[in-house]
């Protein structure tokens, strides 16, 4: 006699919340880890996909509870942060950006006035460029932003962090792996393959938003961390 099927029984919210936290310090200690041990890039990436990648079977954990508590974070567009590198303001590239009406328009008057040398048509160029600078949903940039483009693909930072866990990430290693990745790995960008390298600013960022929402879970919700320190994270995230 076939035996009855397993009766599945929803997590706590508290369980949820230690998980995410317990995610978190994973991932952070990979990245810690990463410099001298390169190979902790499987880890990086697969506890990536736990926490803000979405799939079939897996619910992004960090992003479901930031919505769930309220905890709200958004993306800054290039060139608006005085601390960073001087960039002139423009928006946050996504995939798709080739067949984007704006980027369309602008890249074709960028090249007359680039062509005619018109310095009015530049400074208007420029000011086309910032109106298009808004902050997106941290939601948002990991489904949508773009993390790399290799001619003809784009790759979102969603995409890049599933296409290396899944094919070389710490529990699967697939016999095939897509071309455009290993071309990639060809790339060295400051002794790195340039999609690592990717990976691993991505990582820090979502280790800086989710020790923003572990400390908001602390300060509002009377959450205890178990070994979670949100300035150790942020130190060592650096």
């Amino acid at each position: 006699m076939k035996p009855p099927r397993k009766r599945r029984i929803a997590k706590s919210p508290e369980v949820r919340i230690a998980e995410c936290e317990t995610h978190l310090y994973f991932l952070w200690d990979a990245r810690r880890l990463y410099l001298q041990q390169p190979e902790r890039y499987k880890q990086i990436a697969a506890e990536l996909r736990i926490l803000v990648c979405e799939t079939k079977s897996n619910g992004p954990l960090l992003l479901d509870l930031m919505d769930q508590y309220d905890f709200q974070h958004e993306v800054q567009p290039p060139g608006s942060d005085p601390s960073g590198p001087p960039l002139k303001p423009g928006p946050i590239n996504l995939v798709g950006w080739r067949d984007d009406p704006d980027h369309k328009e602008i890249s074709e008057r960028l090249q007359k006035a680039t062509k005619s040398e018109n310095k009015d048509e530049m400074a208007e160029i420029d000011r086309r460029l910032a109106e298009l600078a808004i902050p997106i949903s941290f939601r948002e940039w990991v489904n949508k932003g773009l993390a790399l483009y290799i001619e003809p693909y784009d790759y979102s930072n969603r995409d890049l962090v599933l296409a290396i866990s899944q094919q070389f990430g710490s529990s699967h290693e697939d016999e095939t792996v897509e071309e455009p990745i290993v071309q990639m790995q060809q790339l060295q960008l400051l002794g790195q393959s340039s999609e690592l390298l990717i990976l691993v600013n991505f990582a820090d960022y979502v280790i800086s938003v989710g020790t923003a929402f572990i400390s908001h879970m602390m300060e509002k919700h009377g959450f205890e961390p178990r070994y979670f320190v949100a300035e150790q994270v942020n130190h060592g995230a650096q």
